[in-house]
Parts: C-alpha cells; sequence; structure tokens
C-alpha cells in the first residue's frame, strides 16, 4: 500500500482529464454570394458547397462543384490563428489557416454573426483542447511524475541507507562527433 503522500492520479488519467474528447460536428458555410457569382460568371462551375467538419482530431474543409471537388484537413495544432471578421457593417466571416489563399469562410448571405461566432469558439476550443497546448500539458504531467518518481526512488534509497547511484556521463561534445570533410569535386575528379 502506498504511503499517502505518493498517492497520485497516474499519468494516464490527468492526460486523460486535461485532453477532452470531441465530437464531430458538421458546418455548412457556403457563401451564398460567391455561390450564385459564380454559376452567373461561370455557369458550367454550376453551384457550390463548402462544407466544414469538425474531427476529433482535425478540420476538415471541402468544397465541391460541378468541375472540382477540393478537401483540406488541418489538425487543430496547426491551425494558428482563428478570428471572426465584422466587415461592412453587417457581414460576418471565420479567419484561419484553415481557409488558405481563399480568405475567409462567410457562411449564408454573411450576416449570420452567431454562426461565426458558434465556428470560431468550437475551433479555439479544439485549438486548445487537442493542438499545442494540449501536448504542451502533457509534456508537464510527464515531466512532474518523473520528478515524482525520482523523489520516491531517494526516500528508498535513504531508508535502506544506499547511496544513489552516479549519474551518467555527459554525451560527448560535437566536435569529438564532426565527421572529416568530404574531398573536394577537383580532388574526386583526380582519383
Amino acid at each position: 500500500r502506498a504511503h499517502p503522500r505518493f498517492r497520485r492520479p497516474s499519468i494516464a488519467m490527468r492526460h486523460q482529464e486535461r485532453t477532452r474528447q470531441f465530437e464531430k460536428q458538421t458546418f455548412d458555410v457556403t457563401s451564398q454570394c460567391e455561390r450564385y457569382c459564380r454559376c452567373i460568371c461561370c455557369p458550367c462551375v454550376g453551384l457550390s458547397t463548402t462544407k466544414l467538419e469538425l474531427g476529433p482530431d482535425e478540420a476538415v474543409l471541402t468544397k465541391h462543384d460541378c468541375c472540382n471537388h477540393i478537401v483540406q484537413k488541418r489538425p487543430y495544432a496547426q491551425l494558428g490563428s482563428v478570428d471572426s471578421h465584422h466587415e461592412c457593417g453587417i457581414c460576418w466571416s471565420v479567419g484561419s489557416d484553415l481557409t488558405g489563399r481563399d480568405g475567409r469562410l462567410m457562411p449564408g448571405w454573411g450576416c449570420n454573426a452567431p454562426l461565426v461566432r458558434e465556428i470560431v469558439e468550437e475551433l479555439q476550443e479544439r485549438k486548445l483542447g487537442r493542438g499545442n497546448v494540449a501536448q504542451m500539458r502533457s509534456h508537464e504531467d510527464l515531466a512532474a511524475s518523473v520528478a515524482h518518481a525520482h523523489a520516491k526512488l531517494d526516500t528508498i534509497l535513504s531508508h535502506l541507507g544506499l547511496e544513489p547511484p552516479a549519474p551518467p556521463p555527459p554525451p560527448p561534445p560535437a566536435e569529438a562527433l564532426a565527421v572529416a570533410p568530404l574531398p573536394a569535386a577537383e580532388e574526386m575528379i583526380r582519383m
């Protein structure tokens, strides 16, 4: 039985608490203005649709029309900034690295501020919960657990009256690992 001061939740339990699982969500982010303008300018393309799927680990943006089917996937850790943009007093859009060179996602006729806020909040939450920040927290948990294990070992060794082992030798300097340079091209030709 563990001493009360050494009882701590396992790394797996703390990791599960910190990394939240997300349900799959789908948003229709088709810009109606762009959809009809493209159809008028180039009728062969037809009416286009744009869909944003937020999965457990990545966001998927799918654009589809009669000529193209473009799918872009991006893990939440690679999303970068996620912002809502308010333009012309009434238009709302979502801007992120997911949209790439196309700019922003403007769902519907561009006036749906609650939907834009919901998408931005959901992307931010997933970015924090599954992206780099979550990985950093996991590494911090691991470092704390290793430090705790070292404290336990030091206590056990002192209780048994044993000296801790010597630390391992430091790695050799980078100069010792350097490889001899290759002969110049002129020398290789002469050989």
